[in-house]
């Protein structure tokens, strides 16, 4: 296994990520919140245009998760999105997503060893995400030192909602 993370900085990366997104959609979040709110979602927040136009104007950066000794280019295991929050000294991990052959395998953990590495290089002093209640991963957070700071239901239009929980995690110093 030869897992990096490459930078999504070329519309064309942001398309491959759009696809694999959908798929990880359809397969993870289907039985946890429905195909209609998952038909929605992709659309609205998971689909290439939607992932440009946070990268151009929200200040958003894609990464994609890549295992090199799997296929010739790299088989695309997972994705994640930062928005650096300077003015609040945060950094928000609006998403991080594995498809299903790259979980249980140290994939997430290296994501967020990224994204904690580069919040540090910032001098960002936390890192936060959401994530649905139900949610599986809220343990794994949990585990990776994130704590519950708020439960969160946030109107997404479409008539629905996500119930979400707000986790945080202080950003380790290198000492």
């Amino acid at each position: 296994m030869t897992l990096h993370i490459e930078p999504a900085t070329s519309a064309a990366q942001i398309e491959r990520i759009a696809r694999l997104a959908s798929e990880i959609w359809y397969e993870y979040y289907v039985p946890l919140i429905g195909k209609a709110q998952v038909d929605y979602m992709v659309a609205r927040f998971q689909s290439a245009a939607a992932m440009l136009e946070q990268v151009t104007g929200d200040g958003y950066n894609y990464y994609s998760i890549k295992d090199d000794a799997i296929a010739d280019g790299g088989a695309l295991l997972g994705y994640f999105a930062v928005q650096p929050q300077p003015a609040k000294g945060e950094m928000f991990i609006s998403k991080l997503y594995l498809h299903a052959t790259g979980r249980g395998r140290g994939t997430g953990r290296m994501a967020l060893e990224f994204i904690e590495r580069d919040a540090r290089e910032r001098g960002l002093s936390s890192l936060w995400l959401t994530v649905n209640k139900g949610n599986p991963a809220v343990s794994t957070y949990q585990q990776w030192g994130f704590r519950i700071a708020a439960a969160i239901v946030m109107d997404i239009g479409g008539g629905f909602v996500m119930d979400d929980y707000r986790m945080e995690k202080p950003v380790e110093s290198l000492r």
